[in-house]
């Protein structure tokens, strides 16, 4: 149920208008979820052992429950850094001309002659559930950002895709530099998060 409630492309939305896109709670409830469950899995076996049994199975059930938790908590955070970042579902090209096609979202400075957003797979919650999140430099503007979201969603509604994380940035920050030698370079900062909307 705390899986439900909190992974971010919920029903209820819990992260709606959040301008934070994530939070602390992606790293501890996920552990405190399994830890629950396990602990309710020992008191039902010992519930159905009989009362002397279940007083001995609890004394024995944190060397059972904890290195689970521990076990699981290694596994999704590994899952988590190996396997986000790239577009692993096929689904982000989709999206990407999608939110392209609302015509608000200014040209890149990064990637010259494409709209600044991108695209990424991530996993997140008890289940490393995948979802896709797109990233929009520059449109602070909210009926702006609302055109964006009602094209993703009128997307996701005709080819069934993953849950949707939008997330709006201030504007790309993004230089380039003339090298001595003639070639340039060019680099980036992080942008102020403004919103984050979810697409279910």
């Amino acid at each position: 149920m705390m899986n439900y409630l909190l992974e971010r492309h919920n029903i209820l939305k819990v992260w709606e208008g959040s301008v934070y896109a994530v939070s602390w709670a992606d790293l501890f409830y996920p552990p405190l979820c399994v830890l629950l469950s396990l602990t309710g899995v020992v008191l039902t076996v010992g519930g159905a052992m009989g009362r002397a049994a279940t007083r001995r199975l609890l004394l024995h059930a944190f060397a059972f429950v904890v290195p689970l938790t521990i076990l699981y908590t290694l596994f999704a955070f590994g899952m988590q850094f190996i396997q986000t970042g790239a577009d692993r579902l096929g689904e982000c090209p989709g999206l990407e001309q999608a939110a392209a096609s609302s015509n608000v979202i200014p040209a890149s400075k990064w990637r010259p002659g494409r709209p600044a957003l991108g695209c990424e797979v991530e996993r997140r919650g008890v289940f490393l559930t995948y979802y896709n999140s797109v990233g929009v430099q520059g449109v602070t503007d909210t009926s702006a950002q609302q055109r964006i979201i009602d094209k993703l969603a009128e997307y996701c509604r005709r080819t069934p895709t993953h849950a949707v994380q939008v997330m709006f940035y201030e504007e790309e920050h993004w230089t380039v530099r003339q090298g001595k030698n003639g070639s340039s370079f060019g680099s980036g900062t992080p942008s102020k998060l403004v919103r984050v909307v979810n697409i279910v």
